[in-house]
């Protein structure tokens, strides 16, 4: 029986070791947004200060620990996959042991088998940022780590009633407002709902001095930052560098660029909401079938035929499903917020008659976390929920209790009602199988256009596509001289890659973030410290509504550029060629 015990961590090791070989180094987009945060950290390790010599668009939580590492290690690209690796096994060792105590050790195994395989390490998408080893923001996989740490804090004070509990969890949540805005909010809301019915199941003490000290912790990480920055800079530069990300979610030129209304799912509503509850239809048929059939079939010796049949027929009747109909897998996680809505509804009744059993209150009051988590993350991508791109950290919740409720919730019902839930699981590993393979498949694919090598002069070597090869020219020019570059729009990662440091704190000048930082703030930043050279990127903006640099925006940074710099050179090769422009007179 210890020997059984050991093996789903055993399998999980495995398979996730099997895929951060396979993802080693040959994801991350070096000349977008991963390249971005590792010259962020890279900078801050050579003594630089966030925010006011170094901008950056979230929170100062996750630039500082890879900065810290960096300072430690080196700052290689090794360094950084090596963190993100832990950061990986601290989430998927949280994970698996919540999931255990909802599911049990089966439902759990699954459920985090396909967390690693759909979400965590791979990368279905031609960009190679929305994974756990390269993010495109370092924030979203901390705050996410961090709010596990808050369900496990809700587990800790359900069982020992203790106040340290409801202090770290606090604290763990502060550190989230530290993040992104949208991994703080799905944090203090699942915390503190969490605690009302974590105080409702225990009638622990009183409701109302409980959320006081709750959201005293809170508020402690973002003062103590606050000050800590406000030593360093002026006192607005310190608040704003705290409350990153949030001055922008209601700004017309974010929120309704083409880029995140297409990732939020507003850019065509109705049809958006339409396909959600078909999304949704689906769910619901699948698992009607299931359950059907496990009804019908009670004869113990049919049940494993029959089980073994309607896996072998929902595995391959998904794949021509996708092989047929392209937005079928894409879409396949649309119908998650309906989902997690049922779920959600399902759990509070489950959790008003919780309180006479200790386990049962204690997977009630987990399976409640996490509904509410799945549900808060998935508001940002309501309209246009998927398992990939943003969806690799925000659908996660739902995605874990969609294998519960697959693998644990209906097996359960059809059990009590004299089905097999032997039949309900072997199809429903069919249907996660399916899913699993066209992932990997697609990640296969990905991966195999990456053909490039980018050496990198701080150590270790990426990879990219052919396509990019300007990029890898200008790379290899810029790491043999030791002057000053900045690269316009937004490839600070060849900065990175060579070795030479920026002249100004901007890393990003495509449209949205040069009205972020503010036009005349960039323009004052080139004046006051004019680089050597700047490398500009014939780089379309289409995402941002706009076309080129200088054509239809930027003109006065354009103007500028063209009267205080000679253009020298061209990088040719690939989709993006690049200009090298050299300051006159020097």
């Amino acid at each position: 029986m210890r020997s059984r015990a050991y093996f789903p961590p055993i399998l999980i090791f495995a398979v996730g070791a099997s895929l951060c070989y396979w993802l080693w180094s040959r994801t991350g987009e070096i000349l977008l947004d991963f390249g971005n945060e590792l010259y962020t950290a890279w900078q801050l390790s050579q003594g630089k200060v966030l925010y006011r010599d170094i901008a950056y668009p979230y929170g100062p939580l996750s630039p500082t620990i890879n900065a810290t590492v960096m300072r430690v290690f080196g700052p290689s690209l090794t360094t950084i996959l090596t963190a993100n690796l832990f950061v990986l096994i601290l989430t998927t060792a949280l994970l698996y042991r919540l999931l255990r105590i909802i599911a049990g050790p089966f439902t759990a195994t699954v459920a985090t088998i396909c967390f690693l395989c759909i979400f965590a390490l791979s990368t279905p998408t031609r960009l190679t940022n929305y994974n756990f080893l390269t993010p495109y923001s370092h924030p979203i996989i901390h705050g996410f780590l961090l709010c596990l740490g808050t369900i496990a804090c809700l587990d800790w004070f359900y069982r020992r009633r203790s106040q340290s509990a409801v202090i770290l969890g606090g604290l763990l949540t502060g550190l989230a407002f530290l993040t992104k805005p949208e991994i703080f909010l799905g944090c203090a809301a699942t915390y503190l709902l969490g605690l009302v019915a974590a105080n409702y199941l225990t009638s622990a003490k009183s409701l109302p001095a409980l959320l006081i000290d709750a959201v005293i912790a809170i508020l402690l990480p973002p003062l103590a930052t606050y000050l800590t920055y406000a030593s360093q800079m002026p006192i607005h530069t310190a608040l704003d560098g705290v409350l990153s990300g949030w001055q922008f979610i209601n700004k017309p030129y974010v929120v309704s660029t083409p880029f995140y209304k297409g990732s939020f799912g507003t850019d065509a509503p109705f049809a958006n909401s339409i396909r959600m509850f078909a999304c949704a239809a689906l769910y619901a048929a699948a698992a009607s079938v299931l359950a059907i059939v496990a009804l019908i079939i009670r004869r113990r010796s049919a049940i494993l035929p029959v089980a073994s049949a309607l896996a072998v027929v929902g595995y391959f009747s998904l794949t021509e499903a996708g092989n047929y109909f392209d937005s079928f897998w894409p879409d396949a996680g649309c119908g998650l917020p309906l989902f997690s809505i049922f779920a959600l509804i399902l759990i509070f009744f489950r959790l008003t008659s919780a309180r006479a059993d200790f386990k049962v209150g204690r997977k009630t009051l987990l399976e409640w976390s996490l509904a509410i988590l799945s549900l808060a993350f998935l508001t940002k991508i309501f309209l246009f929920s998927r398992t990939y791109h943003y969806g690799f950290i925000l659908a996660v919740p739902a995605g874990m209790l969609a294998v519960i409720a697959l693998l644990d919730w209906l097996p359960n019902w059809i059990q009590r009602r004299g089905g097999s839930r032997t039949i309900i699981q072997f199809g429903a590993i069919s249907l996660l199988a399916a899913f699993v393979s066209h992932n990997l498949v697609l990640t296969h694919e990905v991966l195999a256009e990456r053909t490039m090598p980018i050496p990198l002069i701080l150590g270790g070597t990426a990879w990219t596509r052919p396509t990019n090869s300007a990029a890898v020219a200008a790379i290899n020019w810029l790491a043999h001289t030791t002057a000053t570059a900045v690269v316009i729009p937004d490839s600070v990662g060849i900065n990175y890659a060579a070795g030479r440091p920026s002249s100004i704190p901007y890393t990003e000048l495509n449209p949205m973030s040069l009205a972020m930082s503010g036009p005349d703030n960039v323009l004052a930043a080139f004046d006051r410290n004019p680089p050597d050279f700047i490398l500009l990127m014939d780089f379309p903006e289409p995402a941002f509504g706009a076309r080129t640099f200088g054509r239809d925006y930027a003109l006065p940074l354009s103007h500028w550029i063209a009267q205080h710099y000679r253009r020298i050179a061209t990088f040719h090769g690939g989709e993006h060629p690049i200009d090298l422009w050299k300051r006159k007179g020097h």
